[in-house]
């Protein structure tokens, strides 16, 4: 038979439903016939279609297919990529000998359970093997590959987002995925490697997002370059942490919770040129942790709690080019902390609380380029700008800028190299000083253009939008509203000036003697807001010319002065009056208020009161039965002994809530036969029916228990 008919590719993708498919049919699909592309996808199949035999792409995902079984390689003889996503895949067994195979297998979003491949061959070349397996239930894998009786090394596999317990390969994977696999630790994975493998061929293994909280080197990885533990449980880096990679020239340990790295952790990845630590919790380093890391390039340390920086962190690096520190805890920077890095090329300190960044010692920084410092505080540029010549790069969005000098963006200036200025964000003052900002960032247009934040005429404008004559300043201008003040001894001196001009000046006051008043609480001074000089209690000797002094940034000033004039008076009389005349009325209208207050309260209790009463009058609850209260009117008759009251037969009245004690009315003489007269109403209770004898209260306060 021959043996182009005998090589088979038995591939097999099992539901352990007990049926029986054909796992080949003939389907309409969209066929490319410039790129072979063979789209089968969302046409609810069950079976691969095999009338595309030229396909080089064949695109199967979104089916239902659950099974392939006897599918030849005689058909797709030049197919490179098989995609097989989201379909009803229980099982994925390949077996392939001596035939070409696509390149590239993705079978995501599956149910596969079990993996086994086995793939021969010796006399066919074969491109290397990607093979993507995520987001299965994926439990063990068996692997196993030849080339004229070698071990073949140049296959990739992703196994990402499922529920990884045993693996066993006689052939190294170039790349491994292993992350979201909940794997804690290494003797959980059984990964055997024959003794003719060439396990240094292996590059890189991600173990991200699983439990892992050491990081001890297992054997079959001694050969490995590029390490992802991203998302584990790592609390420290110790000597023995990372004992056995020194092959590593890339480690990712990010989103951690790493508290402390020691001094010799990774005194052993000797070759490490990238690390990176975002996401942690470091708050410091130890000095000389990197003295034996000669090629490292980069580092990452971002979102940490670095609160300060040494020069001692950082030897060893000469050769590091790129320093991200952004998100940490930094206030100060200076360019001293960088002389252990000469060749440093970029440096990242955005999103920190930076006021200053010193860098005007930029000769230990010759070949610096892109500095970013966005989201700080910093409110000078001119210790960053102006001072290295090789600049490109300066991102200073959102800090408290003002104001860009116009001769450190010149052409003679140390900043032409300058291209790119972000200054997003910033209280910039478009005056005459952002003339010469305004004409650069014409020529070097940022990735968002800044707006003014002042004068008031310019607020909310864009730099380049304002013509050079919008670029105004106006002198300073010393205001104040009383120039001579008469005070008693012991009395509060209050002495106010305003200052108006463009840029806005700043405030001095200076005393009879023109010292300067610090504007800080001293003695019986302070200043209020708008720099109001307070003088509490004053004295003779506080009389004089007081001077308001305002200068501006440019140099410019004015002033104003007020004449303070001190009566000699007994301090105690007039603080006895002062006092009286402070306070008691304050007492006065204090007190009235109160008794207002009251008076309301009582009125209010007392309304609701009666009407919580009459309320309870109406239904009251005597021995378990329900009462019924009304009252009966009464007639005064004459007897030998007076005038007595006399209950009328019959007629009740239903209570009412208004206030009438005392009430009098009349009852007509027809009335149970009684009289007319004067009556007063009196409150009886009469039992409902079912009830033994009649209780009466007469009279009975409502206001009150009965």
């Amino acid at each position: 038979m021959d043996s182009s008919v005998m090589a088979l590719i038995l591939f097999f993708i099992g539901v352990h439903n007990g049926t029986c498919q054909s796992s080949t049919c003939h389907a309409q699909c969209d066929y490319d016939h410039v790129t072979a592309r063979t789209d089968c996808s969302f046409r609810n199949l069950t079976c691969i279609p095999v009338n595309y035999p030229d396909s080089l792409i064949m695109d199967l995902s979104h089916n239902n297919i659950s099974v392939l079984d006897d599918f030849s390689a005689g058909i797709f003889t030049r197919l490179v990529e098989l995609y097989l996503d989201y379909n009803d895949i229980r099982r994925f067994s390949i077996s392939v000998h001596e035939t070409p195979f696509p390149s590239l297998i993705s079978s995501q979003f599956n149910r596969i359970r079990n993996v086994r491949l086995h793939y021969h061959y010796s006399t066919r070349s074969s491109e290397p093997l990607d093979l993507k397996l995520d987001n299965n239930e994926i439990d063990s894998v068996d692997t196993e590959v030849y080339f004229n009786g070698d071990i073949k090394n140049v296959f990739k596999l992703s196994l990402s987002h499922n529920r990884l317990r045993y693996f066993r390969s006689t052939a190294v994977w170039e790349e491994v995925n292993m992350s979201s696999n909940g794997l804690r630790v290494w003797e959980r994975i059984s990964y055997f490697i024959e003794g003719r493998a060439r396990i240094d061929l292996m590059q890189k293994l991600d173990i991200s997002n699983n439990s892992f909280d050491s990081l001890i080197q297992p054997g079959w990885a001694e050969g490995l370059q590029i390490l992802y533990a991203d998302d584990n449980i790592l609390a420290n880096l110790s000597s023995t942490t990372l004992q056995g990679f020194t092959n590593l020239t890339e480690l990712h340990l990010a989103n951690n919770r790493l508290v402390f790295i020691s001094s010799t952790a990774l005194s052993q990845l000797t070759k490490l040129r990238s690390l990176y630590l975002d996401g942690n919790a470091l708050t410091s380093l130890f000095g000389g942790i990197f003295l034996n890391q000669a090629d490292l390039v980069e580092i990452s340390i971002i979102n940490n709690h670095l609160c300060d920086l040494h020069p001692d962190y950082f030897l060893g690096l000469d050769s590091l080019e790129r320093l991200h520190l952004a998100g940490n805890r930094l206030v100060y920077v200076k360019s001293e902390m960088f002389r252990q890095m000469p060749g440093l090329v970029t440096m990242d300190f955005s999103k920190n609380t930076i006021n200053v960044f010193d860098i005007t010692n930029c000769s230990l920084l010759i070949n610096l380029q892109n500095v970013l410092l966005a989201h700080n505080s910093i409110h000078d540029i001119s210790y960053i700008l102006g001072h290295c010549d090789n600049f490109e790069v300066l991102d200073l969005s959102f800090n408290q800028i003002r104001v860009v000098p116009g001769d450190s963006l010149t052409v003679g200036g140390r900043s032409r190299a300058l291209s790119r200025l972000e200054l997003e964000g910033n209280p910039l003052q478009c005056d005459c000083r952002l003339t010469g900002l305004r004409d650069w960032l014409l020529n070097n247009p940022p990735s968002v253009l800044p707006r003014c934040q002042g004068p008031p005429q310019n607020s909310g404008a864009v730099v380049t939008d304002l013509d050079i004559p919008d670029f105004i300043c106006d002198p300073p201008k010393a205001v104040s509203k009383v120039n001579h003040l008469n005070v008693i001894v012991g009395q509060a001196a209050t002495l106010s000036c305003t200052a108006t001009g463009i840029p806005i000046p700043n405030i001095t006051w200076l005393n009879p003697n023109s010292t300067v008043i610090p504007d800080k609480w001293q003695d019986r001074y302070f200043f209020s807001r708008g720099m109001t000089l307070h003088i509490i209690s004053v004295e003779l000797s506080d009389r004089g010319m007081y001077t308001c002094l305002v200068q501006n940034i440019l140099g410019e000033f004015d002033r104003a002065v007020v004449n303070l004039t001190v009566s000699a008076e007994l301090k105690s009389t007039h603080a006895s009056v002062s006092l009286a005349a402070a306070v008691l009325p304050t007492m006065f209208i204090t007190l009235i208020v109160t008794l207002a207050f009251v008076a309301l309260v009582i009125s209010l209790r007392r309304r609701y009161k009666k009407k919580d009463h009459c309320t309870s009058a109406v239904e009251g609850v005597r021995g378990g039965s329900r009462l019924s209260v009304g009252f009966r009117k009464t007639v005064s008759t004459r007897s030998d002994e007076g005038y007595v009251n006399e209950p009328i037969e019959g007629e009740y009245m239903t209570p009412t809530c208004k206030e009438d004690t005392g009430e009098e009315y009349e009852v007509p003489s027809t009335a149970a036969g009684h009289p007319s007269g004067r009556y007063q109403r009196h409150l009886w209770v009469i039992p409902s029916a079912g009830m033994d004898d009649a209780d009466v209260y007469e009279p009975v306060n409502i206001g009150g228990e009965t």
